[in-house]
């Protein structure tokens, strides 16, 4: 039995969907000719992969001409594909339950700021222009986000490459999510969905993909990082999920007539709440806002202060936030103790909010 093939079998029996590579390679096999694309990255003649009438049948009939899209655990098919050719292994991630971060360590300059970790604000975090990999990229967010890092935990399966790089295996469950280049930061790739991850211990001309540590296995995707991959839109929603739950927004400490102070504080916090769950970056920075301008208004006696904080809590956490994350948490309370300490002015009935 060859390695590939070995290595095939011992993948499927895990879960993991897989299909051929080029020998020594990260390139899936070529395509038949009838399913081969004019131009590269151009559409395949065949149709594929909108299979409609006369569309290809390449795939129903056991071939391997799509890569990942062709994936399979079923082991007589991945015998049929590896017997007689010496093929790498491909795991496809999506239909695996996986995600795998491929840490880069390509000797390129450092971009500006605002593409080391997009969406954030690095204006004072001197350490983003020491960074120089994408593990170094990958422990500033860990920083930023004062989690522990997770080249240790939680302790997951890992791959150093043969050009130096670091993959992070782990598993997704049933959330989904797509594959992207730098979009969660600079020299981070993201294998997910309809993306190839080389299998751990596939050997290449240039060396080993070759598992360092004692763990075996992906562990569950951190649910911060999860948030932070919905945070730069690469979370793909179920459409069996429910929709996203609504903000419960508290009534007014003191009822009075519409257009008075009451209604002036209901209209503050159903705009403030709006504006910190429709947050895409700078997130920390607008709950400080709306915590300090809510906190006005609890000072002022016309909300109570645990209903403003269970509620922009909850806004925080439809823009990415974890509810627990302890930067988030300290900035709101930080914020609204010091918006009570400056009760806010309310204007005379019929002014808007």
């Amino acid at each position: 039995m060859s390695n590939g093939l070995e290595l095939a079998l011992r993948c499927a029996g895990r879960g993991w969907w897989v299909h051929p590579l080029c020998p020594g390679s990260k390139t899936p096999t070529g395509n038949c000719r009838r399913c081969r694309p004019p131009t590269p990255g151009g559409p395949p003649p065949c149709g594929f992969p909108d299979l409609g009438a006369g569309g290809c049948g390449c795939l129903a009939a056991g071939r391997y001409c799509h890569g990942v899209r062709a994936a399979t655990t079923d082991p007589d098919l991945i015998r049929r594909w590896w017997r007689g050719r010496d093929f790498a292994v491909g795991v496809a991630t999506g239909p695996s339950g996986l995600l795998v971060l491929d840490l880069d360590d390509h000797h390129h300059p450092l971009p500006g700021r605002e593409l080391v970790l997009p969406g954030l604000d690095l204006a004072a975090v001197p350490e983003a222009d020491r960074v120089r990999t994408g593990v170094d990229v990958l422990e500033l967010l860990c920083r930023v986000r004062r989690a522990e890092s997770l080249l240790h935990a939680p302790p997951t399966l890992t791959v150093r490459t043969p050009g130096g790089g670091i993959h992070l295996w782990y598993r997704t469950d049933d959330a989904r999510f797509t594959q992207g280049s730098g979009r969660l930061g600079w020299q981070i790739d993201v294998r997910a969905g309809w993306s190839t991850a080389v299998a751990p211990t596939t050997r290449t001309p240039v060396g080993c993909y070759q598992v360092t540590g004692p763990v075996m296995e992906p562990a569950r995707l951190p649910r911060w990082l999860a948030l932070e991959l919905a945070r730069v839109g690469m979370r793909r929603r179920d459409p069996a999920e429910p929709p996203p739950a609504r903000i419960r927004l508290p009534r007014p400490a003191v009822r009075h007539r519409p257009g008075d102070a009451a209604a002036y504080a209901a209209a503050a916090l159903r705009r403030e709440t709006k504006t910190v769950a429709g947050a895409r970056s700078g997130r920390n920075d607008q709950l400080n806002r709306a915590g300090f301008r809510l906190g006005q208004l609890v000072g002022a006696g016309l909300l109570e202060l645990d209903d403003v904080h269970q509620a922009l809590t909850e806004a925080a956490a439809l823009a990415g936030v974890d509810p627990g994350e302890a930067k988030a948490q300290s900035t709101l309370r930080r914020a609204l103790q010091a918006g009570m300490r400056s009760p806010r002015t309310i204007p005379s009935p019929g002014a808007r909010p």
